[in-house]
């Protein structure tokens, strides 16, 4: 065994792949050669690619939650007022009239513990009465069957 790590230690100075017997990953010692003619590699401008959005938090189920921020020594409370389904930012308005938009990850850390007491009934309404409205035609289509005669029927 020993002389195997000698043979290897005396050929890492060459360029190469090595095999590690017993070993499931192998090494690779040196840079493969870059080819000038191609010029230099191309990186990726970050500002000009669509990011993914990744997790954009609970959206507008954090409308209504209350927020407690520190400014320049000094905190402040304020209220999700807000929630842009296209940029993933809450808007939050704090007591002072001040207001900012803010990702998830930064809201996540300012929003004050939930009201226990309030049902999640009741908060689950609140979000579904903000919804889109519907047309009388789709609740027409939403209407309960109703039993009984019908009045073109032929039967009496």
């Amino acid at each position: 065994m020993e002389e195997m790590c000698k043979e290897l230690e005396l050929s890492s100075s060459s360029a190469g792949v090595y095999v590690l017997p017993g070993e499931p990953a192998i090494v690779i010692n040196g840079v493969p050669n870059s080819n000038s003619s191609n010029g230099p590699p191309a990186f990726s401008d970050t500002k000009h690619e669509a990011k993914s959005p990744g997790f954009q938090g609970f959206g507008e189920w954090m409308e209504g939650r209350e927020v407690w921020k520190l400014f320049e020594g000094q905190y402040f409370s304020g209220t999700v007022v807000q929630f842009d389904k296209e940029t993933g930012w809450y808007r939050v308005v704090y007591e002072d009239g001040d207001s900012e938009d803010l990702e998830w990850h930064e809201l996540e850390d300012i929003l004050l513990p939930l009201d226990i007491t309030v049902p999640l009934k009741s908060l689950a309404l609140k979000v579904v009465r903000k919804g889109p409205k519907s047309t009388n035609k789709d609740q027409r289509n939403l209407m309960p069957y109703k039993k009984g005669k019908a009045a073109n029927s032929g039967t009496r």
